[in-house]
């Protein structure tokens, strides 16, 4: 009976350090695996959105006070007071683009049904786009994927009425779509290029042939910037 006792015993912590031992190998595993997505994010961030800001500012166009975005002013925007402070202090270049709560707020404010000051978000985001880097990039790439795929009418209506929009706001869009399609793809990223073009179509059923050749343009520019990096 001792015997038996001395034997169950050693089999039970024999089973207690394989257990152990496991763990172990699946904490290590886990480590590595989410080292690798980030060495990957970075590395992805690091091609596509970390572009010193010199070099990207050379087609950025600034906005007069006067001039209109939507049906009102910028100078009217800047003195809405039901627009966040931290709003038109990034816009003014004023604020830093940090990956705080506030700062991440103004990301948020592509999914505003305010349609008053929807077009000032738009817009916001997408100067954000030239001055963003580091920990901020990766979501708002998120965001500018999601956004296209999602809201592609109101997207390609911007850039179709929106004077103060350029071809280059056009491309950074494109960009930042890209940058995320790189993180999230694998060895796939072409076919997931197709997809977004497939789901920014299908949002657009009855849209001019004008938009249609918007979103022809948009994926081509994709296209070409991946082709560029292999």
């Amino acid at each position: 009976m001792k015997k038996a006792i001395v034997i169950l015993s050693a089999l039970m912590l024999v089973a207690i350090s394989c257990k152990q031992t496991l763990k172990k190998q699946v904490e290590a595993t886990s480590n590595k695996i989410l080292s690798e997505q980030e060495d990957n994010h970075s590395t992805v961030q690091k091609k596509y959105n970390n572009n010193p800001i010199e070099d990207r500012g050379k087609n950025f166009r600034q906005i007069g006070l006067n001039e209109k975005i939507g049906s009102r002013t910028l100078k009217d925007y800047l003195a809405d007071e039901k627009i966040p402070q931290i709003f038109k202090d990034v816009f003014l270049q004023k604020q830093p683009l940090n990956d705080d709560v506030k700062t991440l707020a103004l990301i948020d404010s592509l999914l505003s049904t305010d349609k008053e000051r929807h077009p000032f978000y738009f817009v916001l985001v997408t100067h954000a786009m030239w001055w963003s880097d580091g920990a901020f990039s990766e979501p708002l790439g998120m965001a500018a994927k999601e956004y296209v795929e999602s809201n592609t009418q109101q997207f390609l209506e911007y850039f179709s009425a929106e004077s103060v929009l350029t071809k280059f706001d056009f491309e950074q869009w494109a960009s930042y779509t890209l940058g995320e399609i790189l993180i999230e793809s694998e060895d796939d990223t072409k076919e997931q290029i197709e997809k977004t073009k497939n789901l920014m179509k299908k949002n657009c059923i009855g849209c001019s042939s004008e938009k249609i050749e918007m979103i022809d343009k948009f994926i081509g520019y994709m296209n070409v910037e991946y082709d560029k990096l292999e």
